[in-house]
């Protein structure tokens, strides 16, 4: 069986980061979008049709849309393509988006679950409603330094720096006279690139934040991949439903590669 990544047309690189790790922890040989499962990519990068059978890693947070709080109507959602199996680990459902937990969207969590839920507001969510679930967290915690790409001129810049991550008050009071940068994972400019070049881009990102000495964010994918890493970093950002879970508790990463493993062969 080969497996595919999700794929993102939004303008936030912590949805490519968790594909790039998702990307470290198998063979991949797709990229399917997360907001048009029906576009399928190889993972050079390029445009293609699914011939054969995959199994899709759902580690991501469902959905994006611009009108996301009354519905996903722009959405294709759930998947209906007999190629493709999703495997429910790491997975956010937003208890903001009714049509998530719609009559044909909860058949298709009990067809192919258990779902691995990211966060406990989906736990209770999904118990709630019947379908079989269980806590799991992110697979970003499962991230090993060795898998992020090594830059030498990343490792020359930001060697023994502050690195600072979508957390500007917190730069703002820095302190002056030290080796400091200020990153964001925001950029509009993602939404040009393919869905291969975003997540080259995440590893790339990734390989600047090991080189830090000290590293504080506001982003829980920047927060958990870089801990996972063995690097010095603290979250300063909004402690909210889809964090709370994460930030607090370090996971035992062996026994959290063994459940991932696990799910993918019997799924």
């Amino acid at each position: 069986m080969k497996y595919a990544v999700l794929g993102y047309n939004t303008i936030n690189i912590g949805d490519d980061i968790q594909s790039f790790v998702a990307s470290t922890l198998v063979d991949v040989s797709y990229i399917v979008m997360r907001d048009d499962y029906e576009k399928v990519y190889d993972f050079s990068g390029r445009r293609c049709n699914l011939e054969e059978p995959i199994k899709l890693i759902m580690n991501g947070w469902f959905m994006h849309n611009p009108d996301w709080k009354t519905g996903n109507d722009q959405i294709k959602f759930p998947i209906h393509n007999s190629l493709i199996t999703p495997v429910f680990v790491s997975t956010c459902l937003s208890k903001d988006v009714p049509n998530l937990y719609s009559a044909s969207c909860l058949d298709f969590y009990k067809t192919f679950g258990p779902v691995l839920c990211r966060d406990s507001a989906t736990l209770r969510k999904l118990e709630a409603e019947g379908v079989a679930a269980e806590f799991f967290g992110c697979l970003t915690q499962l991230l090993e330094v060795e898998s992020v790409p090594v830059n030498p001129a990343h490792q020359k810049k930001y060697s023994e720096s502050t690195i600072y991550i979508d957390c500007p008050k917190a730069f703002r009071k820095r302190r002056w006279g030290q080796k400091t940068f200020s990153f964001q994972h925001y950029s509009k400019d993602l939404a040009s690139l393919n869905p291969r070049e975003r997540i080259r881009r995440a590893g790339d990102r990734l390989s600047a934040y090991r080189y830090a000495k000290k590293i504080y964010t506001g982003r829980l994918h920047a927060f958990l991949p870089c801990r996972a890493m063995g690097l010095d970093v603290e979250y300063v950002g909004d402690l909210n439903y889809r964090v709370q879970d994460l930030v607090n508790v370090s996971p035992q990463k062996s026994r959290l590669r063994e459940r991932f493993l696990e799910r993918l062969l019997v799924t």
